[in-house]
């Protein structure tokens, strides 16, 4: 009996520590550079669900580290999956309209931390009104801090994507932080 239970706790354990993330990614006309790009790690599975009605495809381009290819459906909330092994930097584009593209980078195993801070984009840099953050994980707060590291704005706030109001702010270097429960991320951006 004690074998049973030694062999079953050993199976949990990597079972849970070999859980796969699928991640979400919208595919429609225009949808495309850090909208249509993540970081993961092998193992992982991405779905691009059609948002729109109109034909396309998710097919890598040449240089991938890995092959795939949707073949052309039609039909809003269609979806294509697929799972990443093979560590590297994947291009694809939809072969129906040029202006759907992304980078699907497959890296070794990352701590839930790694994979927050790899997936907050922000823009533009330089800033001069508002500054765009975006985030696969629905963020908590944000701070603002100057270069003395004086807070100068703080929110609450529950979304994937943030739109941090500096239009009042002097021109200078900010440090603003995004959170999302125990996670955060820290980025440097000038404002003119």
């Amino acid at each position: 009996m004690k074998n049973v239970t030694l062999f079953l706790a050993a199976l949990l354990t990597t079972l849970v520590m070999n859980a796969q993330t699928t991640y979400n990614l919208d595919w429609a006309v225009g949808i495309n550079g850090p909208d249509a790009s993540l970081t993961i790690e092998s193992g992982d599975t991405v779905e691009w669900t059609w948002t729109d009605a109109l034909p396309h495809s998710v097919t890598s381009l040449a240089g991938s580290a890995e092959a795939f290819d949707s073949g052309i459906i039609t039909g809003l909330g269609n979806v294509y999956s697929y799972t990443f092994t093979v560590v590297g930097d994947n291009d694809y584009e939809c072969v129906v309209h040029s202006n759907m593209f992304g980078t699907i980078t497959v890296e070794p195993a990352l701590s839930i931390e790694d994979k927050f801070a790899v997936n907050v984009n922000y823009f533009p840099n330089p800033v001069t009104t508002s500054l765009t953050v975006t985030s696969l994980i629905s963020l908590d707060s944000y701070q603002v801090y100057d270069i003395l590291g004086k807070q100068v704005q703080a929110g609450k706030l529950s979304a994937h994507v943030v739109d941090v109001d500096m239009s009042q702010l002097k021109t200078g270097v900010y440090f603003v932080k995004v959170q999302s429960g125990q996670l955060q991320k820290t980025m440097k951006v000038v404002k003119k």
